[in-house]
């Protein structure tokens, strides 16, 4: 639909289409993994960005499918991998085996607009048969259902977000009323017909970029900043009752002020400054702790083999922010014990009466802060304990998988210029290397990787079950190769698992290439839509349109293991023998193995070099450290929090050491005379 909305808006000066990808890129005979991104002509015209040197991807770049294979570098890439060398302009660079030639670097400090997520080379959209060559479903350009671009588009001037959208509507229906016609949806069922015409469109806010990593960060970073407002509430409170000590403490000397004709507001006004001095020396020293322990938190983030992007040094933003609260706090806590302070009983203090000094009111808001101090402390205590006990049992409930001595890794021929087949033949040869090692025991395949948010659904139909209007009929998919359920560990309930006999497809209607004629289900599958029959030798098959064929044989039934993450619920999940598919662009392979992480993971290292020498291999990990990516937010949460109520505790126990000490101190006079007539000291 980009091209229909780039012809036929009325309320946008300027679209952009853009396609995240991961490439191969060589130069100079070192191979690497770099983060690419298809982009539009207008993407760079659109965004405001300029050229550092050279020039960016223009209109005339994207006009015909292949017709320019030219790349821009991103300024960070250019400096880090390249030393900004000038020269690299107009050289040649061999991505996923074809050559592009390099026109120009971004401007400096643009890195794409997905914040945490890093952009190192651009190439015009209409490289994409190169770039993405096996991916099913995306060969067609000019598809309009097909959803592999993000569009962005910038305003008119005086355009109202409103109007823009009401008008984007109009047009979106035209288009989804003229595809409603094609034959995919006249073989569909009138309920989803209907439902695809009430079909509409959204405007987000683009300004500060889209980006999945804030959204999963949101959550997690509000509890946190409410639990460092608790804290920061505690030693707040901690400084305004050591204030009030050291008040009560200059009581004579401000009774002596005050009757020697000092204004009182001059007084409070200098005790105030005293507080400012106190809270704003406290926010310089946090800034500098803010600048260790923003990239302590970036720690907790999964890494992978492009950079984040993201900075740990405060901005002006967090500075103002930071001496804004250091100036309320401040002024907020230091005026009342200012204004406790000057309201002395002049006569009784002078005459160095001890119960005039220490102050029946400002006892009784001691103690108040004290009391508030701990029961703050306690409830952090008491959170931090419930989160890490939360991380605790999410970790022990595991995944339905055997995780130790496991490691996944992945790789992805076609980034290398490789063919369907030729990956294919890649990733069998693999598979039979892997397996026939010394320390391994076993090795599988899978096309999605499990437990790492990467989803593969897909509508189908089921031998004998009538679904219901509206109903969930999509349930997760992966293909895999014999051996991968006793590799993951995960024990089979009914039937048998895939060998590699399990070659045989069948033609699907409305697929433009073959698929597998055997399949295996979860328990939860088989009990969603066959109950307490024996699923095993029914069929299932793809789509489920009025006449949609149920192809594929359940061959087996294993039992139920987590999909996407171990915070998830189960889900339906259904998987096919990979190796009846014609095609394979990434795979993960799964290996279990009698040796230690690091001497496994070069021994993976040196097998996949063996094969192909410039084919890299990413995000290599135990399992365990997967499952440890997967509950990112819990530990981020359970490890913060407890620190934080343990300062508050620290903080607590201080306040109330420092309230104590000062009591026993007025009382020194009282506690003599009372020894001094026999009582003891343990009572």
């Amino acid at each position: 639909m980009y091209k229909d909305f780039e012809a036929q808006n009325q309320v946008f000066s300027g679209i952009l289409a853009r396609a995240a990808t991961p490439v191969s890129m060589s130069f100079h005979g070192q191979t690497e993994r770099a983060a690419g991104e298809l982009v539009s002509g207008s993407y760079f015209r659109v965004l405001g960005v300029p050229a550092a040197i050279g020039r960016t991807v223009a209109p005339d770049d994207d006009t015909s499918v292949l017709g320019r294979p030219v790349v821009v570098l991103s300024y960070r890439y250019w400096q880090n991998r390249f030393a900004g060398d000038p020269s690299v302009l107009n050289s040649t660079m061999i991505l996923n085996g074809h050559n592009f030639t390099v026109i120009g670097v971004s401007g400096r400090g643009f890195d794409g607009i997905e914040p945490g997520s890093v952009t190192q080379l651009f190439l015009p959209i209409t490289m994409k048969p190169w770039i993405l060559q096996n991916a099913p479903g995306m060969e067609e350009m000019t598809d309009r259902r097909a959803s592999w671009l993000q569009i962005v588009g910038r305003l008119k001037p005086g355009m109202a977000e409103a109007s823009a959208k009401a008008s984007m509507q109009v047009l979106f229906h035209q288009i989804i009323v003229e595809e409603a016609k094609g034959p995919m949806l006249t073989q569909a069922s009138e309920y989803d017909r209907r439902q695809f015409l009430k079909a509409t469109i959204d405007l987000l806010p683009a300004a500060t970029g889209r980006s999945f990593l804030r959204y999963q960060m949101s959550r997690p970073l509000e509890v946190l900043m409410a639990i460092v407002a608790l804290v920061l509430l505690i030693a707040c409170g901690n400084v305004a009752n050591l204030l009030l000590v050291r008040a009560a403490g200059r009581q004579k000397e401000i009774a002596v002020r005050l009757a020697l004709g000092a204004p009182r507001r001059q007084i409070v006004r200098q005790l105030l400054v005293e507080s400012l001095m106190l809270s704003l020396g406290g926010g310089a020293v946090g800034v500098g702790l803010a600048w260790w322990g923003a990239k302590a938190l970036i720690g907790f983030l999964p890494q992978s083999s492009t950079p984040l992007g993201l900075s740990a040094a405060p901005d002006a933003r967090i500075l103002l922010f930071n001496f804004a609260v250091a100036l309320a706090t401040g002024l907020l806590f230091g005026l009342v014990p200012a204004l406790q302070t000057t309201r002395p009983d002049v006569g009784r203090t002078l005459k160095d009466q001890a119960g005039s000094v220490a102050g029946t009111g400002h006892s009784r808001l001691r103690k108040s802060l004290v009391v508030a101090q701990v029961t703050l402390s306690l409830l952090l205590l008491i959170a931090a304990g419930l989160f890490v006990r939360s991380l605790r049992n999410l970790r022990e409930s595991g995944a339905g998988i055997e995780a130790s001595n496991l490691i996944s890794f992945t790789v992805d021929p076609s980034l290398n210029g490789y063919s369907g087949p030729r990956s294919m033949a890649f990733f069998r040869e693999l598979n039979r290397e892997l397996s026939g090692v010394a320390g391994v025991k076993s090795a599988a395949l899978a096309t999605n990787a499990i437990l790492a948010g990467d989803e593969w659904d897909s509508t189908v139909n089921v031998e004998g079950y009538t679904s219901k209007p509206g109903e969930d009929m999509n349930p997760n998919f992966n293909g895999v190769s014999p051996g991968y359920f006793a590799t993951l560990g995960v024990p089979l309930v009914e039937g048998r698992e895939f060998s590699d006999r399990d070659t045989g497809s069948v033609m699907h209607k409305g697929i433009p290439f073959p698929i597998p004629n055997v399949i295996v289900i979860n328990q939860k599958m088989a009990k969603y839509y066959f109950g307490d029959r024996n699923p095993i030798g029914r069929h299932i098959g793809f789509g489920n349109e009025p006449g949609a064929v149920a192809d594929m044989e359940i061959i087996g039934v294993v039992k139920d293991f987590k999909y996407l993450g171990v915070r998830d619920e189960v889900t339906r999940q259904a998987v096919i023998p990979y190796l009846a598919v014609p095609f394979a662009m990434n795979m993960t392979s799964y290996v279990r193995t009698y040796m230690p992480p690091e001497q496994a993971f070069n021994l993976i290292r040196r097998t996949v070099a063996k094969l192909d020498p410039n084919l890299p291999v990413y995000n290599m990990r135990t399992l365990e450290e997967t499952i440890d990516a997967s509950l990112m937010n819990e530990r981020l949460v359970a490890s913060l929090s407890a620190m934080f109520g343990g300062l508050a505790t620290l903080l607590a126990v201080i306040g109330l050491y420092g309230v104590m000490a000062y009591t026993v101190e007025q009382r020194t006079r009282e506690i003599g005379i009372r020894v001094a007539l026999g009582a003891h000291r343990g009572r």
